[in-house]
């Protein structure tokens, strides 16, 4: 048994049938991850049994190097295993002003050894978002800057437009009345008065619509946005833990929070309500498994370097 599990030709049919549930993964599969499922936890597993045999079969004559290369190797493939099974995920979804230590995962609820508030939620942009009004007709599409209170002007047409209001993201309050239903530009929209021919026309249009008003005017007139790319989004939160003072802290896209063994993401946000986020919790406590195999890799590595 130890020889058949010992053979290089195991070993490199193995490592051949992984490279192409990888390739497979990475470049064909549409469908679940293949990572989970059982058949490839058994081919990572006969990986791992094939290296410690080849490892245990030269125990007594092979170099420190061969066995700490070989040793993390084997550590990694368990630590993966490990990671998977030991690893918790929830997800915590909060409103500003709320706090909560409870996490969902599934129909399932947990609850944290720390609560959970959210101060405020923003968002952050690769440049100052600006407003464009086009004009396409018979003479090509022209660009005019839009700024409340500016007027543009059709002189071959007899067309004046003014822009009389810009709003980043366009609701109706109560009364019915225009409003900007947050700070962000998720629904950016322009009021233009329209004047030629002796008529006026008051319209609105939306950089998400382009197509609004196309029957209505003998050209074809929208608004957009310029550098309006969202680089990151952040959530300030107050940690309350069950014993010891409260602490401010911030958690975006890429920082996360690490507090007690848990480490939070920040995972996604509701474009329609501002003051909405959604964090992801995870412990992974099979980590320090591959952590400590990719230790005695490196070390195997620089032994092995330095003959």
């Amino acid at each position: 048994m130890i020889k058949l599990f010992s053979s290089l030709r195991l070993f490199f049919a193995l490592c051949l049938a992984l490279g192409g549930v990888f390739v497979w993964q990475t470049v064909f599969n549409t469908g679940p991850s293949v990572y989970g499922s059982g058949w490839f936890m058994t081919l990572g597993a006969l990986l791992a049994a094939n290296i410690a045999a080849c490892s245990a079969g030269r125990f007594r004559t092979a170099s420190p190097s061969f066995l700490l290369i070989h040793a993390g190797i084997v550590l990694i493939i368990l630590g993966s295993f490990a990671s998977r099974f030991l690893r918790f995920e929830a997800e915590l979804p909060l409103r500003a002003g709320t706090e909560t230590d409870k996490v969902h995962s599934g129909n399932a609820v947990y609850r944290l050894p720390f609560a959970v508030r959210l101060e405020s939620f923003r968002l952050d942009y690769y440049g100052e978002p600006r407003g464009v009004v086009t004009v396409m007709d018979g003479a090509g599409g022209r660009d005019f800057p839009a700024v409340a209170g500016e007027e543009i002007r059709l002189p071959e047409r007899g067309v004046r437009i003014k822009v009389l209001r810009l709003v980043r993201d366009f609701g109706l309050d109560a009364r019915r009345q225009v409003s900007d239903k947050s700070p962000y530009w998720h629904n950016p929209a322009a009021e233009l008065e329209i004047s030629g021919g002796g008529k006026k026309k008051r319209l609105w249009f939306f950089a998400n619509f382009p197509g609004m008003h196309r029957e209505e005017l003998p050209y074809h007139l929208f608004y957009r946005l310029e550098n309006a790319e969202i680089r990151n989004f952040t959530s300030a939160v107050l940690v309350r833990p069950a014993e010891g003072p409260a602490f401010a802290a911030e958690i975006s896209v890429n920082s996360p929070l690490r507090y007690l063994g848990y480490t939070l993401y920040q995972t996604s946000y509701d474009p329609a309500e501002a003051a909405y986020t959604l964090l992801t919790v995870t412990r992974d406590r099979g980590i320090w498994v591959v952590y400590a195999g990719f230790a005695a890799l490196l070390a195997g590595v620089l032994l092995w370097l330095k003959k």
